[in-house]
């Protein structure tokens, strides 16, 4: 599944608003890279959860840093990588 196609179709057709989708294909390709093959309880990949999340979030809040946060929220608490990484990439702000 694509999800930066899914973000996209949300920006122009939903919302009628851009978001930066290099930055969110780039959270997301964090996601699955630092939670691997980690599975929740269904069996599914982990990375899976996030994006849903990202997904209800931008119900509420179209907004880049908003996406991107709710895609990498559980990476500081289930995986290696750090806050300080996170800052490096996408911003204190995310961080």
């Amino acid at each position: 599944m694509n999800y930066v196609n899914q973000f996209r179709k949300r920006s122009n057709v939903r919302f009628n608003t851009k978001i930066d989708l290099d930055r969110v294909e780039k959270a997301i390709f964090y996601a699955k890279k630092y939670h691997g093959q980690q599975k929740r309880d269904t069996g599914e990949l982990y990375y899976t959860h996030p994006l849903e999340a990202a997904h209800m979030a931008s119900d509420h809040s179209f907004e880049t840093d908003t996406i991107i946060t709710a895609i990498l929220y559980d990476t500081l608490e289930d995986t290696t990588l750090t806050k300080e990484k996170i800052a490096k990439v996408f911003g204190s702000n995310i961080a």
